[in-house]
């Protein structure tokens, strides 16, 4: 099954977690002469400590026959050095089907945070080699908070 991939937008994310568009689009909550800072552009609870991982990824065909899943913690992940796409589904505690899911471009530097439970494709280097990026979730979350499924069918991701 071929997927095209989206433009990602705050509101079209909205049902498998948050995105922080930059540059933001809010009023600043300060604005000062050498400041200016947003609050509360996600936010999301962790239960316990909380881990920053960081994770290479080089570029490789877009197709995906399994999907991952974090049951007891969101996720955020940050492109550091180039865009990324990425396939999701809404959370849930079943496998989905594969004509639920979609695919988003997220540009450098964006922050997204998928919810708890939400299923999702690795990530996919778009305009690079390879990319680095920071993963935030529950402490040991890799070793006991992550399941990978097979889904019925084989998904390219395209443009």
């Amino acid at each position: 099954m071929k997927l095209a991939i989206e433009n990602v937008s705050k509101e079209a994310f909205q049902p498998y977690g948050q995105l922080i568009e930059m540059p933001v689009k809010d009023d600043p909550t300060i604005a000062v002469e050498n400041v200016t800072f947003w609050k509360q552009q996600a936010m999301f609870s962790i239960k316990g400590e909380t881990e920053v991982g960081v994770l290479k990824i080089k570029k490789q065909d877009m197709v995906f026959d399994q999907l991952e899943n974090h049951f007891k913690t969101a996720t955020g992940i940050i492109c550091l050095d180039g865009d990324c796409a990425i396939a999701v589904a809404p959370p849930s505690d079943d496998i989905p089907n594969v004509d639920t899911l979609k695919a988003y471009t997220i540009p450098q530097g964006q922050l997204f945070v998928l919810a708890e439970k939400c299923w999702h494709s690795a990530t996919y280097p778009i305009d690079k080699d390879e990319i680095t990026l920071l993963i935030i979730f529950q402490k040991d979350a890799l070793d006991n908070d992550t399941v990978f499924e097979d889904i019925s069918e084989s998904v390219e991701l395209t443009f």
